[in-house]
Parts: C-alpha cells; sequence; structure tokens
C-alpha cells in the first residue's frame, strides 16, 4: 500500500521536434520535469537520432539553455489578457486534447480581434472618471443648495470652484481641449450658457482658459443665497447621459463577445499551450541540434508516454528509463523522487485530508485507505442519525454530480461526505434514531432485531443514558478507547515500516514511536485488560514494561550502535536528566493519546441529549397551547438543522483532529515532494 511507482525519463529530441515533444507530454500530464540547469553540470550529447554514425551535434558535449520564443508571443498574450478584462471573458475550465500551436493564422485573428476592441477600454475609463467628476461635483452642489449663504462665500467653502456664464459656440472647442481632463464644462440650458468647474487646485488655471474663450460670468445679486438651480440640472443630465453611453458601450461589448466567443476560446487555449511550452524550452539544456529533457514518470504511463514522443518525432528520439534506486542523485539524497498518491474511487477524495497534513515520501506507506475507513466510523459513532445521515449523503452526492455550480471545484469531497453520510445512517439505524427521534423508527428496528438477533427490541444499541445502566455507558467509553488503541497501534506500525524503508534502523527500533515505544504501549495495554478481567500486574511485566522505557532513556547510545545517530557523551548527570524526561514523555504522550478518543463517545452521548432536548422542547409547546403541534414542528425542524450544521461541523473537525494529532503525526514526520507534472491550463490571474 505504498504511492505509485515512478521512472526517471531522460528524452533527448531535435531542436525541430521540441515543440511536438512538449505537446505531447504537456497533453499527457504525468511528467514532472526535473533536471540539471546550465551552469550546474554539462552533460555528453548523444548522436542526434537523424544524424550518421559518428556525427555530432556541434559543439559535443556542451548543453546550453533553449528558448526563443517568448518574446514573439508577449505581445499576443498581452493581447489575450486585455481582451478578456475588456469584453469580461471567461477561460474555458480545461484545454482539450489535440489543442495546436498557434501560427501565423492565429496570431492575425487574435490581433484582429484585439483591434476592435482597442479603444473600448480607453472610452470606459474616461466615462468612469468622467462619472465620478460629476458624481463629485453634483454632492457638493446639493450640500450647498439648501445654505442661506451669499453665492460669493461658496467659493471659499465648497471644495470645487464654479463658474456659470456665456460662452461664444466656436470658443467651445479650443476650450474643452485646452483644460482636457481638469475642468468639467457642461451646457446649461443649450442657448450658450455653461457651467464649468473644478477643483481649488484647478481654479487658476480654469480662470485662465475661461478668460481666453471670452467667457462670460453671470452676475448674482448680492443677496442671491445657495447655488443656481441649472447647476444640478445640468450636472444631472449629463450624469443620464454618461449612463448611457456605459449602457451602450456594455451592448456592444456583449454583441463583440458573443461574436467571438468560439473563436477566443480556441485561441486562449492555443496561446496558452505555446506559452507553457516556451516557458518550459527556456529551462531546457541543448546543443545547436538536440534539446534534453528528464523529469519522472509513473511507471504504467512509460510506455504509452514514448510510444506517442516516438510516434510525434517519427523515432528522431532517443528516450531512456531509470529506476529511482538506479538514479545518482536519488541515492545520494539531493534529489527526492516526486510522489502520486493511488487513485481510487472513492478513498481518493480523502487525499486532500492526508496532503493537508503532509505528503508521505517516496517508497513509505500511503496512509489514505486508513484515513478514510476511520474517518467514516469515528464520524458515524459521533453522528448517528438515519435522517440526517441521508441529509448529508445527498450533499455529497449532490457535490460529486456537481449540481450547485458554484460548489463544483468541490466535486472531489462527494464520496468523503457520501461516505460520512452512509456511516452516520448506519448507525443511526442501529440507534434507532430518525431525525433525532428515538421512536418513530421502533417498529422497523423491533422486525429487524427480531430477524438478526432472534428477539425483538426497540433498537440493536441503548446509548441514551438510563437509570441502571451505567455500566453500558462505561462499557460504549471501553470501545472508544479500544478503536484509540487500534489507531494508535496502526499509526506506530506504519511508522516502524517508513522508519525501516528509508533505512532509520535507530529510529524504526529504539524511538518512542518506534518499535521500543510500540513494544511499551501494547505491555501497558495487555496488562490492564488483564486487570479489567480480573487479573494482576506479574514479575513478567517489569521486563515488559522495564525493557522499553530502558531503550528510550538509551536512544541515542543505542541509535548510535546500530549506525542512525552519532551520539555525544554529555555526562551522568545529563544523561539521567535526558532519561527522565523521555520516560515522562513516553508515558503522557501514550496516554494522552489515548484519553484524546473519549471524546468519541462524549460526542455520540452529547449528540443523542441535544436530540432529547429537542423533542421534549416540542412536546412542552405542544401541550401549552392551542396551536403548539405548529410550535413543535418548527422546533423540530430548528433542532434539526442546529444539530446537522452546527453538531456536524464540530464532529467533523474533532475527527480531523483525531487523524491529525493521534494517527498521522506519528509517522507523517517528513514531508515528501508532491507530483506535479507538466500539464496545459489556463492561468489563475
Amino acid at each position: 500500500m505504498t504511492p505509485v511507482q515512478m521512472r526517471k525519463v531522460e528524452l533527448f529530441v531535435l531542436k525541430r521536434d521540441i515543440d511536438a515533444a512538449l505537446s505531447v507530454i504537456g497533453e499527457a500530464g504525468c511528467f514532472q520535469i526535473s533536471g540539471r540547469r546550465a551552469g550546474k553540470k554539462t552533460v555528453e550529447a548523444p548522436e542526434a537520432p537523424d544524424q550518421g554514425r559518428g556525427q555530432r551535434a556541434s559543439e559535443p558535449g556542451k548543453f546550453a539553455l533553449v528558448g526563443d520564443g517568448a518574446a514573439r508571443l508577449s505581445r499576443p498574450i498581452e493581447n489575450l489578457r486585455q481582451l478578456r478584462r475588456t469584453l469580461s471573458l471567461d477561460y474555458p475550465e480545461t484545454i482539450l486534447p489535440g489543442t495546436r500551436l498557434p501560427g501565423p493564422a492565429e496570431e492575425e485573428a487574435l490581433a484582429g480581434i484585439a483591434q476592435r476592441v482597442a479603444g473600448f477600454r480607453e472610452l470606459e475609463r474616461a466615462n468612469e472618471d468622467r462619472v465620478a467628476r460629476v458624481r463629485e461635483l453634483l454632492d457638493e452642489a446639493r450640500a450647498f443648495a439648501g445654505l442661506d449663504l451669499p453665492y460669493k462665500e461658496l467659493d471659499h467653502l465648497s471644495f470645487l470652484a464654479v463658474r456659470i456664464g456665456r460662452i461664444e459656440a466656436e470658443a467651445m472647442g479650443p476650450l474643452v481641449a485646452a483644460l482636457a481632463d481638469r475642468a468639467l464644462v457642461l451646457p446649461v440650458d443649450g442657448m450658450g450658457s455653461y457651467v464649468a468647474a473644478t477643483t481649488k487646485k484647478g481654479r487658476f488655471a480654469l480662470d485662465t482658459e475661461l478668460s481666453r474663450a471670452g467667457f462670460k460670468g453671470r452676475v448674482f445679486s448680492a443677496d442671491f443665497a445657495g447655488v443656481p438651480a441649472e447647476l444640478p440640472a445640468a450636472l444631472e443630465r449629463e450624469l443620464a447621459a454618461l449612463e448611457t453611453e456605459r449602457a451602450d458601450l456594455d451592448r456592444r461589448k456583449a454583441h463583440i463577445r458573443e461574436e467571438i466567443l468560439g473563436t477566443w476560446t480556441a485561441l486562449a487555449a492555443c496561446f496558452a499551450v505555446a506559452e507553457a511550452i516556451e516557458e518550459v524550452k527556456l529551462g531546457l539544456e541543448s546543443t545547436r541540434l538536440v534539446c534534453r529533457l528528464e523529469g519522472w514518470v509513473p511507471r504504467k504511463r512509460v510506455t504509452e508516454l514514448a510510444a506517442r514522443l516516438k510516434t510525434v518525432t517519427e523515432g528522431r528520439a532517443a528516450l531512456s528509463v531509470y529506476k529511482p534506486h538506479e538514479v545518482e542523485l536519488v541515492r545520494t539524497g539531493e534529489e527526492e523522487v516526486p510522489v502520486l498518491l493511488k487513485k481510487r474511487a472513492v478513498v481518493s477524495s480523502f487525499d486532500r485530508l492526508v496532503l493537508s497534513y503532509g505528503t508521505p515520501i517516496y517508497g513509505t506507506v500511503d496512509p489514505t485507505p486508513f484515513v478514510a475507513f476511520f474517518f467514516v466510523l469515528l464520524f458515524s459513532i459521533m453522528f448517528g442519525d438515519v435522517g440526517q445521515g441521508f441529509l448529508i449523503f445527498a450533499a455529497g452526492l449532490a457535490l460529486r454530480l456537481a449540481l450547485i455550480p458554484s460548489l463544483k471545484r468541490l466535486k472531489i469531497f462527494g464520496p468523503l461526505v457520501m461516505g460520512a453520510g452512509i456511516g452516520s445512517m448506519t448507525m443511526g439505524l442501529l440507534t434507532g434514531s430518525l431525525f433525532a427521534n428515538e421512536k418513530w423508527l421502533i417498529p422497523l428496528e423491533r422486525w429487524l432485531t427480531a430477524l438478526v438477533l432472534g428477539h425483538p427490541a426497540d433498537r440493536f444499541l441503548q446509548l441514551m443514558p438510563e437509570a441502571g445502566q451505567v455500566g453500558r455507558i462505561m462499557t460504549f467509553f471501553g470501545v472508544t478507547l479500544a478503536i484509540g488503541a487500534i489507531v494508535n497501534s496502526l499509526g506506530l506500525v506504519i511508522n516502524i515500516s517508513n522508519k525501516f524503508k528509508t533505512g532509520r534502523l535507530g529510529e524504526a527500533l529504539f524511538s518512542k514511536t518506534g518499535l521500543a515505544g510500540a513494544i511499551f504501549f501494547w505491555w501497558v495495554l495487555g496488562l490492564g485488560i488483564r486487570v479489567i478481567l480480573g487479573g494482576g500486574p506479574a514479575w513478567f511485566d517489569i521486563l515488559g514494561i522495564g525493557l522499553p522505557l530502558a531503550a528510550l532513556v538509551c536512544e541515542e547510545p543505542l541509535q548510535a550502535l546500530v549506525g542512525s545517530h552519532h551520539g555525544e557523551d554529555e555526562g551522568a548527570f545529563a544523561f539521567a536528566i535526558k532519561g527522565f524526561v523521555a520516560v515522562m514523555e513516553a508515558v503522557s504522550y501514550f496516554l494522552s493519546n489515548s484519553l484524546s478518543f473519549l471524546r468519541v463517545g462524549a460526542f455520540a452521548l452529547s449528540h443523542l441529549v441535544l436530540s432529547f432536548i429537542v423533542f421534549a422542547m416540542g412536546d412542552m409547546v405542544r401541550a401549552s397551547s392551542p396551536i403548539g403541534i405548529v410550535w413543535e414542528i418548527l422546533i423540530v425542524i430548528l433542532g434539526n438543522a442546529i444539530i446537522l450544521f452546527l453538531e456536524g461541523l464540530i464532529v467533523a473537525i474533532q475527527v480531523i483532529r483525531l487523524q491529525y494529532y493521534e494517527f498521522l503525526s506519528k509517522f507523517l514526520t517528513e514531508t515528501g515532494r508532491p507530483f506535479v507534472p507538466f500539464r496545459f491550463e489556463f492561468r489563475k490571474e
């Protein structure tokens, strides 16, 4: 039960074939590119596949970096991004297989579309800027319109400088050009009256240009207060005209968007492929004729990939395949083998739980199946209900089928949620709980128990505390502790196995989570079981507990003895202190790891108690009012919703916590290198 087996692949292709080869590799999505970069080491160049025997590529033995198409693509790529922003276009979800590299036809088509919308962005920005300024001026005008303050004084108080008067029609063009963006000039009545406005900072420039244009300001009487009524009206008309202009721009953009959508999708895909290929080529090593590419490929995909490369290059490709232990850099620890977890129908949806904690090292145990099993088991015990479990299952099914578009990216978690729902329904059937009610399923439970157990009963498992049944509750908590012992033991076994596989013999034998700690934990468990069954400690328990603890006290010297650790002589006192701390740490570690699983029983009981409270409250309100039945239904619905969302979330968090700290933390102490293949996809912007 290890991750996918990987192979190191070294590929030599002619420069003229490198684009075609990278197209195959990117489309296959199974090749993680790696290798040396220029300046680190040089490698011998093989004969070019189509050269005669004895002929070498130019400058044999020396590889340089290759890739000169990035500059050529910079303009088309920028055009694509501008088109996407201007027309609010979305990238497709995936790049379809067989997407070809762009040629002159694609570049010409893209340039044509870019030219069509070249002015849209500037028009939009101009519209947005003018709307902002008009709104600002309109707010200012409305604020001072009702003030009983002489108009002449407003110029000193207002943030904006406003001028109202007459301008000859022939002077308007030069005036607007001279002011540019520094001021607004708006018609008031269509008969030569205008209002001009700017910020205080631009007041003198405005007055200068107005004077040159022959502006004749309106003279207001000394007792005129507020602002002229023409000003807000003119601003409102201008604002309406700007909104109409923006709506027209949006309509034109929508028309072009619908017209070019298919072409845009194809162009975006082919240029995304070209951009990805050029970026890879920038890091490749090459001679004048040959390019070298190396990386990691899943073992089962090597044959298929090699055949496709041979086909696309018409046999002009040299490919070598190596097992990890055959790669010198892997043996010396300079390069890690990337890790790809196996794809399984249901289990793979739990990959994220494992990878969020850490990536297993290549060749070690893949814990995903165990995480999947214990997640469903622990969640089911803490949250057992047929009705609520069915809703959880339905939610998982909706995720899996992508029935909710906004949650489509969470599709991978569908099987996880479905598994939790099925487990919850199973546990609910055992405890006889349906939407927090323990009575509705009694007829079905009696039939099932008679069929399975030979005698009818209200339910298979009675977890709700009742008088005189304390022993049954203690047994249930004992079961949760037993599950905890299994989880802890499995974590120890996986850690010991991983340490042996990675050659860390000392840590496998003499560490807290190694064989010494495991023997101590298992012996104490056995002793506890003997005591519960009526037995007692025996003389050999001293050896069974003492020897593992002694190994933990002498952990560093013992690891040095087997060559896994170089210990230092720190003196007898330091040795005694470290030994005491090691013993106390081991005892507290295994004790806390075991007692943590009591929370499983506690949350299971809290779920039952909450369910009981919901229906107890429903019974109370039903008896206290003529419409009590309505209130009871509302309380039951609301109570189930609270239990489902609030307690369900808390239980899920507790299960993840138990997985992280009591299971994965025992062996995922080092993070491996995740497998990230080169594939064609659209970049996030």
